[in-house]
């Protein structure tokens, strides 16, 4: 068949925008603003965050300005929140803006690594100032800007790049808790055992009778709550496990618990003996701090579990026992594609390690995309553990990729 000239025109400009179009999708975007940075410090690599200037020095505190968002005129002008080497005040030239302290990064690293200096843990201080900010927030201090601050602290602070869970979902391996945001989604597997039959010895080791799973998307309603919504039935393996399975157990209780602005995904591994059979528990609040104080308490008290706060109002409380286990998953761009990873996944067990020169990794820093600067010959970028909406390009034209 021939084309007439224009319909040989139009073909060619269509070829060409799909074509664009399928590569673009693997292109990063571009960015503005200072980038994260992978550096090393006394021989080990730290992930510096794009608030800190590179002409910090490592053994300085640091010190940081943010603007508020709608600065009120009316608030106090004496909001401070002080502890050991955190401190965040109003600054007094500029009420539109709050002054941030934070430890050196030697002393941070230090810190988080177990080497505690004389003057006290800044984890704890952390904690403690951060508990004093939300606090302050319920007075009328720093106007609707209190979750914020508490971001921009948290991902200003350095990490190793395992570690850098923490400053986006407050995880730490000596803590155990992870917070829950918009955009996750949550898999809960449970294990069920065969029943003993009759004239079974009772210490006779049960066979496994099947497993099931179900996942929930943890999504923000109009109001800013989180709730929890469950996708699709839940699965039976074998189909006929269906009929034994419990009808009211915890997963059936997370779409009824009412939606909270925060909520902690909680885990008992090192918290409660095995006999126990507590595996995990999801608690929320209104506030940060509330949030707090009933993770603490639940720690204090791990045996009666939700059972500590039955009655208690602001609070929402569901405990998994048994032999169940509950997955945090988080959502990434991989060449353009959108994918659903376990929380916990490094660079590593994605990306190969021929494929660093041409790899590229934004993450967002206060919800702005920022690119990581690392050198390609440096294989601790494989180590980064990786947080929501991180977006990771590399080449794959060895495979016959475009």
């Amino acid at each position: 068949m021939c084309l007439k000239p224009a319909q040989r025109l139009l073909t060619v400009l269509l070829w060409i925008v799909l074509t664009s179009a399928g590569c673009s999708a693997r292109r990063p975007i571009a960015t503005t603003g200072p980038l994260f940075r992978l550096e090393p410090k006394d021989g080990e690599p730290i992930l510096f965050p794009p608030s800190i200037p590179e002409s910090n020095p490592n053994n300085l505190a640091i010190d940081l300005r943010m603007s508020l968002p709608s600065p009120d005129a009316s608030q106090p002008t004496d909001c401070l929140a002080e502890k050991g080497p955190f401190r965040v005040e109003i600054a007094k030239k500029h009420p539109d803006s709050v002054l941030i302290t934070l430890p050196s990064t030697e002393r941070w690293i230090g810190d988080l690594n177990g080497l505690v200096g004389p003057d006290g843990d800044s984890m704890a201080a952390l904690d403690v100032v951060l508990t004093e900010l939300d606090q302050l927030q319920q007075e009328g201090c720093f106007g609707d800007a209190d979750s914020l601050i508490r971001n921009f602290i948290l991902q200003s602070l350095p990490m190793e790049p395992p570690q850098s869970l923490f400053n986006y979902y407050g995880y730490r391996p000596n803590r155990s808790g992870l917070d829950l945001h918009a955009g996750m989604r949550l898999k809960i597997e449970r294990a069920y055992l065969r029943t003993a039959k009759t004239g079974e010895e009772a210490q006779t080791p049960q066979d496994p009778e099947g497993v099931s799973f179900v996942y929930f998307d943890v999504e923000s309603v109009s109001n800013r709550k989180i709730r929890f919504r469950r996708v699709g039935d839940v699965r039976f393996t074998p189909a006929s496990l269906r009929k034994e399975a419990q009808k009211n157990g915890p997963e059936f209780q997370l779409t009824s618990i009412p939606p909270e602005f925060k909520y902690r995904l909680v885990f008992y591994t090192l918290l409660v003996p095995k006999e126990q059979k507590l595996s995990a528990a999801i608690i929320g609040a209104s506030h940060a701090s509330q949030l707090d104080e009933l993770d603490h308490e639940l720690r204090l008290r791990p045996d009666g579990g939700c059972k500590n706060f039955a009655g208690t109002p602001g609070f929402a409380c569901v405990e998994f026992n048994g032999l169940v286990t509950v997955t945090c998953q988080i959502r990434l761009q991989l060449n353009g594609k959108s994918k659903l990873i376990d929380w916990g996944t490094r660079v590593k067990d994605l990306v190969p390690k021929d494929s660093l020169t041409s790899l590229t990794i934004q993450r967002k820093f206060m919800n702005s995309y920022r690119n990581v600067r690392f050198d390609p010959a440096d294989l601790s970028i494989l180590s980064l553990a990786l947080v929501g909406e991180d977006r990771l390009t590399w080449s794959k034209t060895a495979r016959g990729d475009h």
